[in-house]
């Protein structure tokens, strides 16, 4: 799966693909090192052993959640990951998230274009109708890829997130599959 940031100077091109063992250091290292870590995300660390065990017991897939490694298509190179996973038990609907994992990358198009090869997974692979996508208010970075990608803002949810020990709110953003399919329809009549 691949997916292009159409949205910066220089187009980012990437792709994903599932956790493998050679990515295990790296899953630890951001486990574990808060400084790899953004302001908005927790501060609860994990165990390369929990890390390990979770790898070998589904690869970091299964029906529940899935998390994918995010690749600059040209090299090769791991530079984030992306994750999905039920938003509600009594529906079909996904939640997803993204991070580009070394600080120096951030800020470039590599999340808008992660963000949006994950969309186009999910549905292209998925029975479902609905994604969302929840951030700290504060998370205009996040909140901008949101709306790239075609999320629209749909409401807060008070006190629902907790990091770095305090309770904060989340904004919660929303993507039908009827308004992905018309604006992928609107690119491709658009680059004919």
């Amino acid at each position: 799966m691949q997916a292009a940031d159409k949205t910066s100077d220089q187009p980012k091109q990437v792709s994903l693909r599932h956790v493998r063992e050679e990515d295990l250091p790296l899953l630890c290292r951001m486990a574990s090192d808060l400084n790899w870590r953004g302001e908005f995300e927790s501060t609860l660390m994990r165990s390369p052993q929990f890390m390990r065990k979770r790898f070998a017991e589904d690869g970091f897939s299964s029906e529940a959640a899935e998390r994918l490694m995010v690749c600059d298509a040209s090299s090769g190179a791991v530079i984030g990951s992306v994750s999905h996973f039920l938003a509600h038990r009594y529906s079909s609907a996904r939640e997803i998230g993204w991070k580009i994992d070394d600080p120096a990358l951030r800020g470039q198009g590599w999340g808008t274009a992660a963000a949006r090869a994950l969309v186009d997974y999910v549905f292209e692979n998925f029975d479902i109708n609905r994604l969302s996508c929840g951030m700290d208010p504060a998370n205009l970075a996040s909140r901008r890829i949101a709306e790239k990608v075609g999320f629209s803002y749909e409401g807060r949810l008070r006190g629902v997130l907790f990091l770095r020990g305090r309770h904060a709110d989340g904004e919660m953003f929303g993507l039908l599959r009827e308004e992905w399919q018309a604006a992928r329809a609107q690119e491709a009549k658009a680059s004919d």
